[in-house]
């Protein structure tokens, strides 16, 4: 055991002093030894509290496990130099346990290539998942114990994974101990009546929490801000399911003020994504007062986080869908909506049971998992299809960095087919998808092996039966999910070629290649043929449909023959972030009219911004040639409606229509704008007057001023749906 003298590298001291090579034992130790110095915050303002790590340098969080901060650890050696052995100790002994560096650095020269060359990336990070938290505050510390206890004493041959947790827990045992008392002590020193009410809330709930179950719905959000905290602030799942009883069995008044005080919190931590709704495995529906009540407070706070999905189906009560849609109408632009006739039958592809299916979350922006039963990857990694197109065009070659990242399929002047031209598409497609999900598997065998999450692992289904780590293969299903940007310009991209070269042989491949080549300089005609040729996915065309249906079906279905080492198999989805102007500006010209370092590029399933010109009917039809039952990751939609159409008596039955003729058609999701194009142009102009404006992007929603320009004009473009 190594004599520390340092006090501001608790968690290090206690997982390297542990007197264990176990990791479940070293990061347990790391969790108790650093609960009596963790840095304690109470926001008197909203009555909820939390620990955090501080000024340490070294952690454990969801996003990568053990972490070590190198040069924060040197700065400090160079700071106090009488102490710089501890530092240094401190580096030679858990540098190699932090996964995330350790990942990065293993990657060959060509997977660092498909991240710079932003073809795609796999691995590296551990990946959101959404364990029952509320057990915690239901069940409290003491109940757990007697869990684990139980399963410690049938797996007797693996005892350090259970000791790990009870650490954990006496971790959490000390940190509401210190809540409790900072609490009584600002208590004594308030000097309001508010404050004193918001700081009694935390005084008696830590008078008995976490060892105790919470007794009120105002005692569950107390200990569930703080486990949701400490855990690294990732999506809080479906809280009108696992709340709803004891908010049914509290006070109104304290409650609905819990609850807006919780939704403010959220907000600060930029909580992912709250789950709604839904339907059990009987197409019952499971919607609650507390699901009125959290449509509500969205409503009323406009905040952009957290991501607020609500789940459909064919029983959804009309009273729901209407909350919803005037939620959406306020500026929300949440719920996004989610059709359980399409997701549940996805899952079930993949083996999971309906009874846990129809379980089904979001986490993150819009990645789909099965709450306290599941790690889904959530993403595992991103795959570029444009890129797909490129290097099909140019055998393999990256135009802009001028070097090889995909397989020889063949010089274009010799596909005397279309056919031979879309398998090319397809090798290079496969060939990504390959080189993704093995970055991926990579990652995943790392962390399983030497990362140990307690915190996550006690609250899913599966690792304490198992005695297996969440990332080890201990839930009940380990999936994994890839996701794709560039959905609608390469599905326009390959239906140009097949026009224009293949049908009306308009074009040669050669020529169209160095037009290409030239970024269409020298190539006007060309161009403007390209650019504005009206075959374009989302306008109801199935010449362009049929092609997107093929070859987005391929994508999803290629996925799902690919196993994780986790212990299921990959599958798709499409829920772009910010990064989709990257991904965009980063592939070359294609057939579409894009120009090479363009930046807008297809933000969901949908058009490319501008491009769906026949209607929001048209648009969702031709969604409707993807099967919807194959990706189970968050198969995006973003649409935008007029704000006077869509918050008129006319503008609400109209999208109802939409919205059920979709649903009906087993689409999986909508998510929706309400503005005006005259309004984004001004907060583009005048952020200034425009703080509070939120929009879609991908399967988040921003505050529109606060994106980058290129994303900003992604939106802008985007087709103002004027009827329905």
């Amino acid at each position: 055991m190594y004599n520390f003298k340092i006090t501001d590298e608790d968690f290090a001291v206690g997982y390297l002093n542990a007197d264990s090579d176990s990791r479940h034992i070293r990061t347990g130790m790391g969790y108790k030894n650093a609960a009596k110095s963790m840095e304690i915050t109470i926001d008197e303002n909203i009555g909820l509290a939390w620990a955090g790590w501080g000024n340490m340098s070294c952690l454990t969080s969801y996003c990568g496990g053990q972490a070590v901060v190198v040069d924060r650890l040197r700065a400090k050696a160079e700071a106090c130099p009488e102490h710089a052995a501890d530092y240094q100790y401190i580096i030679d002994n858990m540098k190699k346990d932090d996964a995330c560096g350790y990942i990065w650095e293993m990657q060959t020269k060509h997977e660092r290539a498909l991240w710079d060359t932003v073809t795609g990336w796999g691995g590296i990070w551990g990946g959101h998942a959404v364990p029952d938290f509320a057990d915690y505050a239901l069940i409290g510390t003491d109940g757990l114990r007697e869990k684990i206890n139980r399963y410690k004493d049938i797996n007797i041959d693996i005892p350090d994974f259970y000791d790990g947790m009870l650490f954990m827990l006496d971790a959490l045992d000390e940190i509401g101990q210190r809540i409790h008392d900072k609490a009584k002590e600002m208590y004594d020193a308030a000097d309001t009546d508010e404050k004193r009410h918001k700081l009694a809330r935390l005084v008696n709930t830590y008078d008995h929490c976490p060892k105790e179950p919470a007794r009120t719905f105002a005692e569950a959000v107390c200990v569930f801000a703080m486990i949701f905290f400490l855990d690294g602030k990732d999506s809080p799942g479906h809280m009108d399911w696992y709340f709803g009883d004891i908010w049914d069995r509290s006070d109104y008044a304290e409650s609905r003020e819990a609850l807006e005080d919780l939704w403010q919190y959220f907000h600060m931590m930029r909580a992912w994504n709250l789950c709604i709704s839904g339907s059990d495995e009987n197409w019952n529906d499971r919607t609650n007062t507390l699901s009125y009540e959290i449509l509500d407070v969205c409503a009323k706070y406009k905040f952009n986080t957290p991501n607020l999905t609500m789940r459909c189906h064919r029983n959804t009560p009309e009273k729901l869908l209407r909350a919803a849609v005037k939620a959406i109408g306020s500026g929300t632009c949440m719920p996004t909506l989610y059709n359980d006739e399409a997701m549940c039958p996805a899952l079930e592809r993949l083996g999971i049971r309906p009874e846990h299916s129809h379980q089904y979350v979001m986490n993150g922006c819009n990645q789909v998992d099965i709450q306290g039963k599941s790690h889904m990857g959530l993403e595992d990694g991103e795959v570029n299809l444009g890129m797909a197109v490129e290097y099909a065009i140019f055998n393999g070659m990256n135009q802009t960095r001028k070097i090889k990242m995909g397989p020889e399929t063949g010089d274009v002047s010799e596909f005397d087919t279309f056919e031979k031209f879309y398998e090319a598409v397809k090798t290079q497609l496969r060939y990504m998808i390959d080189c993704i999900c093995l970055m991926s598997n990579k990652s995943q065998r790392h962390h399983a092996k030497y990362e140990s999450n307690p915190l996550r692992s006690l609250t899913i289904e599966g690792c304490l039966e198992k005695g297996r780590d969440y990332r080890e293969g201990g839930p009940l299903y380990n999936h994994g999910q890839i996701l794709a940007h560039g959905v609608p310009d390469s599905i326009d991209s390959i239906a140009a070629i097949k026009k224009f070269v293949y049908d009306d042989k308009k074009y040669t491949f050669t020529e169209v290649r160095d037009a290409l080549a030239a970024n269409f300089e020298g190539y006007e005609e060309m161009y403007d043929t390209f650019r504005n040729s009206g075959l374009n996915f989302g306008n109801d065309i199935e010449y362009v449909d049929k092609i997107g249906g093929d070859f987005i079906d391929y994508y999803n279905s290629y996925l799902m023959t690919i196993p994780t080492t986790r212990g299921g198999f990959f599958s798709g989805g499409c829920s772009p972030t910010e990064d989709i102007a990257r991904a965009g500006a980063a592939v070359w010209a294609l057939p579409n009219g894009k120009k090479a370092g363009e930046q807008l590029y297809g933000d969901s399933i949908g058009a490319t911004a501008g491009k769906d010109v026949n209607g929001p009917t048209a648009l969702l039809k031709s969604c409707l040639a993807f099967d919807h039952t194959l990706p189970t990751s968050g198969f995006i939609l973003n649409v935008r409606f007029d704000a006077a159409l869509f918050n008129s008596e006319k503008g609400v039955e109209g999208f109802l229509s939409l919205y059920k003729a979709f649903f009906d058609g087993k689409g999986q999701q909508l998510s929706v704008t309400v503005l005006d194009r005259e309004d984004l142009l001004d907060a583009k102009a005048h952020p200034e007057n425009h703080q509070n404006l939120i929009v879609r992007v991908g399967g988040f929603s921003g505050y529109f001023t606060k994106l980058s320009p290129e994303i900003q004009d992604n939106v802008i473009a985007r087709t103002d749906h004027f009827s329905m």
